[in-house]
């Protein structure tokens, strides 16, 4: 899987004399603009899907399912058959400092399709959906909330799910997910933020089990489909963004200064004590 950050926003911050850190004058305050990125599916989640008869769907549009969020409205999702790659649109994230620790997709729709031929000929068709992604960098785990439903059925809700997990720690390449301003103006700050996911994502065991279940495969230890699917390199991720802050008034820097220089005087009048 691949996740492509594409823009954020952001306010300023101060930090404190003598954290030896590289934070920029704006950590702790930036926001999201807008962002990108994309799932890219791996060879061996491709054959796990193909072994299971599933197809993955990203409609245009939210369909108009009782129990969906956001029905009708544009999906941001986008599967790409010939590359194996889900883009995803993220319009929220959680910064911690000048590091991205989350990224949320809304509206954001992935199904999952299986349909199987009956002894009277007819068919069933099973379903799983995942919506809303929430991709947390700080534990390598992307999360969704998970759906199914057989043919025209009431939908099954489980609730947000963790999806996939990396099997490596950390974010890897670019600026490693943290911000870093590349130009200022006299009121506004930029920044620009990149980086992957560390290891292969791995589909999380309860997930798998829903997952199977939902798409009415066996879930047997011993079965080839359960055992490609719960063992599956899943993929990769990628992620690349920009960011703004507003930039402080001369004035509050003087006053931030003053004040760290008087609780410098308080520190020395202690020490001499």
């Amino acid at each position: 899987m691949k996740f492509a950050l594409k823009t954020l926003v952001a306010t300023a911050a101060f930090v404190a004399a003598g954290v030896a850190s590289a934070a920029t004058p704006y950590a702790g305050t930036w926001s999201v603009e807008s962002g990108s990125g994309g799932l890219t599916f791996s060879a061996d989640a491709l054959s796990a899907l193909s072994a299971s008869g599933s197809s993955v769907i990203t409609a245009a549009t939210i369909p108009n399912i009782a129990g969906l969020p956001n029905t009708g409205a544009a999906n941001t999702a986008v599967y790409t058959k010939a590359t194996g790659n889900v883009s995803l649109t993220f319009n929220t994230a959680t910064i911690d400092g000048d590091a991205l620790t989350s990224l949320q997709a809304a509206n954001s729709l992935v199904q999952i399709r299986r349909t199987t031929f009956n002894d009277d000929e007819t068919t069933t068709t099973r379903s799983v959906f995942m919506a809303d992604f929430d991709v947390n960098l700080g534990n390598s785990t992307i999360f969704a909330n998970l759906y199914s439903r057989t043919d025209a059925g009431a939908l099954v809700s489980y609730g947000k799910q963790a999806i996939f997990t990396a099997d490596v720690p950390g974010i890897i390449g670019g600026t490693g997910g943290n911000i870093e301003v590349t130009s200022e103006t006299p009121t506004l700050a930029y920044g620009a933020a990149s980086g992957s996911l560390a290891g292969a994502l791995r589909m999380n065991a309860g997930t798998a089990d829903t997952i199977l279940t939902s798409l009415g495969l066996s879930t047997a230890a011993t079965d080839p489909v359960a055992m490609l699917v719960r063992g599956a390199n899943w993929g990769t991720t990628q992620a690349g963004g920009t960011f703004t802050a507003p930039v402080p008034e001369p004035t509050t820097y003087a006053l931030l200064g003053a004040g760290l220089l008087a609780m410098g005087a308080v520190a020395r009048r202690r020490k001499a004590a």
